[in-house]
């Protein structure tokens, strides 16, 4: 699976699907330490830039079709921060221009003969209630109506699925919470896709499980529920693991209550607890029960909570002491909607620490003693000596202070980032000319904040992987050809393929050993031509009388495998004295068994490549056996790509692989035939070609980045198309180079 990014930011996308083995095609980041983070760690990923001519580049195949279009358009405008201005700003009509590249990557799929993209995108919730309904122009979009589509109950709901002319589309709101990460992040997810078998409802929706964000709960207990009580009792939750907890909040650690704080109590339950209501100002009544506990920023609280530490708790058979503990008191502060976290951050506040104060006990220090016998000691009786500046101080002397139990402090860049799910320091580089170890707080800080929750993704990529139909999520196995042959295309099969669109028929003009068109899928005919002789009787004879060919082929490929023999066939292949099926099983022998399987021919039209010294030779039955299961649609003709072209028009696809112009300083695959194939016959391939096209084909040129070649390919209109292909022309693999071609296309 490749896919495309669109406002990449940091790609948590990529970072999360590359354990599936999914690959990008490009990214679509304007911003410049985004950028510089793409670049950083992915040099070889071309970075696209405005999302908004993507679509254009795509139409005329200068940018990837993808398997896979993922993007979270900027949230701002559907957010309180951005003042939800929606649609009416620049940055949601973005959401429309994600659109409009959805489309155009599933026409040129189509186009192809590809099943049409995935669409993943992801926003802020504050989408599904902008005020000009964005989130439905959205899914109009999407599912290809020509209105905007409406809430069924008045507004958009956190899960939903619709479907259209166009695509079958599921959204859900998912919290990155309950994906590993301890921060709440919610946000809108939407797959959509027109492609067949695949149900976008099954990424988003488990429809055989629970909620991923069912509340804890306890383990069942066995023990019998007690009665219930009308006041306060003794004893502790660390005696009794099966007495619950009450509900309580309090989200701080102080002293000697428990790590919940979910009930008041000494550390082993020692302490007796009475609870006094304040009935009027200064008075309270001791009848067991309490008011709602208020907030009131940090003034005093309208309830008290009081200990009895002279008295002793109940003596028990373990080996506690008897004294009772202290239990101190304090006064507890809620907010509007109080809330208890276990292990998870609350999003930071905007009322300076407000919202979860404590009141901490003032301590006074004391210094006892001078020079070497001086100690400190700390009183905390509840009073605090007035703060004295006395120049220096003296021995005895109190001095007040308060402990803070907590304070909040700025989380630092890498906390950052493992609250995304990132690894840590991806966001560390090199930055405006300095080390990776200078590299800023500021830009790392708004990157990670504006990118996605890197588990959530991986979750959603994972569940498209399983959606997928079986047989599609198996990678394309493509047929090797039969023949041996000199700049064959078998390399380069991913990048045609997906270059090269569907049509009626596949022409090609130089067919050589026949790569392309055995693994066409996308085409119901083939016209195949060559100006090679032999290669052509091969094919014709495989196609006709496949038994007879075969049949003598073996023999020789059994028997002869020495250079005496291979000379005496190579002489009588040239002295024209064999039939057209022992010549047909000839050319197949010199071919699997000469250098290379280089096919050369000399001036005088003699085949004259020495013996390949090979020890066993293989026979390609099952490719042969391929070739013949295609053969029944197939023309094959001996004639040049003049002629061939000629016959080409509305609705065929045409693919020429001519022998490639040198490169300034070298020879090229010229040499390969007799007569070489000069820069005048490279002009008049183009200009075949052009004609073509003008019939109504659509036309493909393989060649060289040769500068003259790129030249005459521009002046002539073909789009160009840069792919990486390997050189067989060595004897050996592991010395044959990659190198950059072109494949120069028009009508697509």
């Amino acid at each position: 699976m490749r896919y495309g990014s669109v406002c990449s930011g940091i790609e948590a996308a990529s970072i999360a699907w590359e354990s599936l083995g999914w690959q990008p095609a490009w990214f679509a980041e304007i911003e410049a330490f985004p950028s510089a983070v793409l670049a950083n760690h992915w040099p070889n990923v071309t970075n696209l830039g405005d999302m908004t001519g993507i679509a254009a580049a795509v139409r005329v195949g200068d940018a990837e079709a993808p398997d896979v279009l993922v993007g979270g358009t900027p949230c701002q405008a559907f957010s309180i921060a951005g003042l939800r201005n929606g649609l009416a700003d620049k940055r949601g009509q973005l959401t429309l221009s994600y659109v409009e590249l959805a489309n155009a990557i599933d026409d040129k799929r189509r186009e192809r003969g590809e099943e049409e993209a995935i669409i993943v995108w992801e926003n802020v919730p504050g989408v599904l209630s902008s005020k000009d309904n964005a989130f439905g122009c959205f899914l109009a979009g999407l599912a290809g109506e020509s209105c905007e589509l409406q809430p069924a109950g008045g507004k958009w709901t956190h899960a939903g699925c619709v479907s259209g002319p166009e695509r079958i589309i599921a959204w859900r709101v998912l919290d990155a919470q309950f994906f590993g990460v301890a921060q709440r992040r919610k946000r809108v997810f939407v797959v959509a896709s027109a492609r067949k078998g695949f149900d976008p409802a099954e990424v988003l929706f488990e429809l055989n499980s629970v909620r991923r964000d069912t509340p804890p709960c306890r383990e069942p207990q066995t023990a019998v529920t007690a009665d219930a009580g009308n006041g306060a009792e003794g004893g502790s939750h660390w005696d009794n693991p099966a007495n619950p907890h009450p509900t309580l909040n309090q989200s701080n650690n102080i002293g000697g209550i428990g790590a919940s704080n979910q009930e008041i109590f000494a550390q082993r339950g020692a302490g007796i607890v009475g609870a006094y209501r304040m009935t009027a100002f200064g008075e309270y009544s001791g009848d067991g029960t309490a008011s709602t506990v208020k907030a009131r920023d940090y003034k005093d609280a309208t309830d008290l909570a009081v200990t009895y530490s002279n008295i002793s708790r109940t003596l028990l058979s373990k080996s506690n002491d008897s004294t009772a503990e202290d239990l101190e008191t304090y006064a507890i502060h809620g907010t509007q909607d109080p809330d208890t976290n276990h292990e998870l951050a609350h999003t930071l506040g905007r009322n300076h620490g407000q919202e979860n104060a404590i009141i901490t006990e003032p301590y006074t220090i004391a210094i006892r003693g001078r020079e070497e016998g001086s100690t400190v000691e700390v009183r905390n009786d509840g009073t605090a000596n007035t703060l004295l500046t006395p120049d220096g101080g003296r021995a005895g002397m109190g001095v007040g202070a308060v402990g803070w139990g907590m304070q909040v402090r700025r989380l630092t860049p890498v906390e950052c980032e493992r609250l995304q799910g990132f690894p840590d320091n991806h966001t560390l580089i090199p930055w405006r000319g300095k080390d990776a170890a200078d590299c800023p707080d500021g830009p790392r800080y708004k990157a990670i904040g504006n990118s996605m929750a890197v588990p959530v993704m991986r979750w959603i990529g994972e569940r498209i992987a399983a959606a997928r139909p079986a047989e599609e999520s198996k990678p394309r196995t493509w047929r090797r050809p039969f023949l041996k042959w000199a700049g064959g295309k078998y390399s380069l099969l991913p990048e045609l393929y997906r270059l090269i669109p569907a049509g009626k028929r596949l022409i090609e003009p130089f067919v050589g050993g026949g790569s392309v068109f055995l693994n066409s899928d996308k085409h119901e005919y083939f016209l195949l031509a060559d100006i090679n002789a032999d290669l052509i009787n091969l094919y014709q004879m495989l196609a006709v009388v496949p038994d007879s060919v075969i049949g003598e082929a073996i023999k020789a490929f059994r028997h002869l495998n020495d250079v005496e023999n291979y000379t005496v066939i190579r002489e009588a292949f040239n002295a024209q004295k064999l039939n057209a099926t022992e010549r047909a099983a000839a050319f197949l022998y010199l071919n699997r068994h000469c250098f290379n399987g280089l096919m050369r021919y000399n001036l005088d039209g003699f085949f004259n490549v020495g013996w390949g010294k090979y020890k066993a030779p293989y026979f390609p039955e099952e490719e042969i056996r391929a070739f013949r299961q295609k053969s029944h649609a197939c023309v094959f003709m001996t004639a040049g790509f003049e002629r061939t072209l000629r016959l080409a028009g509305d609705g065929d696809v045409v693919y020429c692989d001519p022998p490639y112009e040198p490169m300034p300083g070298t020879a090229g695959f010229t040499n390969y035939a007799a007569g070489g194939f000069s820069w005048d016959s490279q002009v008049a391939l183009a200009e075949s070609c052009v004609a073509a096209h003008q019939r109504g084909a659509k036309v493909f040129i393989s060649n060289s980045t040769a500068p003259r070649v790129i030249e005459l390919y521009e002046r002539h209109g073909f789009t160009l198309h840069r792919v990486n292909a390997r050189r067989s022309i060595s004897s050996k693999g592991s010395t044959r180079e990659t190198a950059n071609d072109i494949v120069a296309s028009l009508g697509i």
